[in-house]
């Protein structure tokens, strides 16, 4: 494996990151970059589908979005904790994959697993720079933490234009048949229910609204980084806002 990767998205469990991120890696792949995702746990405790299932559903759903490295950290699922055990191990995954930009999930979340992963998302990406952290592998410092949207709304920092992937996004999504199809004799869950994934997929096209385009992610940072091109960087892509 090459020595780097240059996005790397965090979730919790099998099918987080393909929802709040599944755009901009399918993107960044049609890009040219090497891609990667690293699911916390395997969604074992889940209602539906079980750790083996998720775990065949979530290497689907990679080579839907044409990640290079696909790795899973090994974390008990419902306690997922900033604990230095967890932190240890994910330290050592961004040391190995060596990532220039990580997505983690949003601070904020309704789910505890979602914030407890934002936590050790935003401690691993201190330590793994720090020499004096002592681990199997060499420090890695990452250029920079971004975190997704899931469910609670924030004020972005910036979109990611990813209108001519919506379907990718969406097919990586339907990996995840366990969780998104009803299927008779199986419980019922709210994202199994029929329509929700039409719902939910329309948030992209709400942020789309916002952002100038048709389909786009939010993203935040936690500081608003220097820029060296400010120029190339606020002109590039799509930047034309609706006037009111």
């Amino acid at each position: 494996m090459p020595d780097s990767l240059d996005l790397v998205a965090i979730g919790a469990h099998p099918d987080d990151v393909e929802m709040t991120s599944g755009g901009w890696l399918c993107v960044a792949a049609e890009q040219g970059y090497r891609t990667g995702v690293i699911h916390l746990t395997k969604g074992e405790m889940g209602t539906r589908g079980t750790a083996a299932q998720r775990v065949r559903e979530a290497r689907a759903a990679a080579k839907v979005m044409g990640c290079s490295v696909l790795e899973f950290a090994g974390l008990k699922d419902g306690f997922i904790r900033a604990d230095d055990a967890s932190t240890h191990r994910l330290v050592e995954l961004l040391r190995k994959l060596k990532p220039r930009v990580v997505i983690a999930p949003y601070l904020q979340c309704h789910h505890p697993d979602h914030e407890a992963a934002a936590a050790l998302a935003v401690r691993a990406v201190h330590l793994a720079g720090l020499k004096g952290y002592k681990s199997r592998i060499s420090p890695h410092r990452v250029i920079r933490l971004v975190h997704g949207r899931y469910s609670r709304h924030f004020e972005p920092a910036f979109y990611v234009d990813v209108s001519r992937v919506i379907e990718r996004k969406r097919r990586a999504i339907e990996c995840y048949s366990s969780q998104f199809t009803p299927v008779s004799g199986q419980p019922e869950t709210r994202m199994a229910a029929q329509g929700f994934l039409d719902q939910y997929m329309s948030l992209t096209a709400q942020l789309g609204l916002k952002a100038g385009c048709a389909h786009a992610e939010a993203y935040w940072l936690s500081s608003a980084p220097a820029l060296n091109d400010p120029v190339a960087v606020l002109s590039a892509g799509v930047q034309h806002h609706m006037i009111r």
